[in-house]
């Protein structure tokens, strides 16, 4: 196997397991709910964050090789951001 599908593979299996996580997660409800809900949707977007870096390298070639890694860091931020939310909802939720 070469490393070009093994990153691919390698990628994919990082947007199911994120998915599945995702689908999986603890059902509770309330506020409790929302901040793990939006936890795992920030891990699902840092999952698409490595899948569509390797996409843009191999099938995009408009994209040069400074825009790219910016829109990859950019994408981390932003699921950084929903994981950072979530666990402010939940310690919320926690000490009301």
């Amino acid at each position: 196997m070469d490393s070009h599908t093994l990153t691919l593979l390698l990628d994919t299996t990082l947007v199911v397991a994120a998915f599945l996580a995702l689908y999986f997660r603890p059902r509770i409800g309330g506020t409790l709910a929302v901040g793990l809900r939006l936890i795992m949707v920030g891990v699902f977007i840092l999952g698409l964050t490595h899948l569509a870096d390797t996409l843009m390298k191999d099938y995009i070639e408009s994209i040069d090789a400074v825009t790219r890694p910016l829109l990859h860091r950019g994408l981390n931020v932003v699921g950084f951001l929903f994981i950072f939310g979530g666990f402010l909802r939940m310690r919320a939720a926690i000490e009301s």
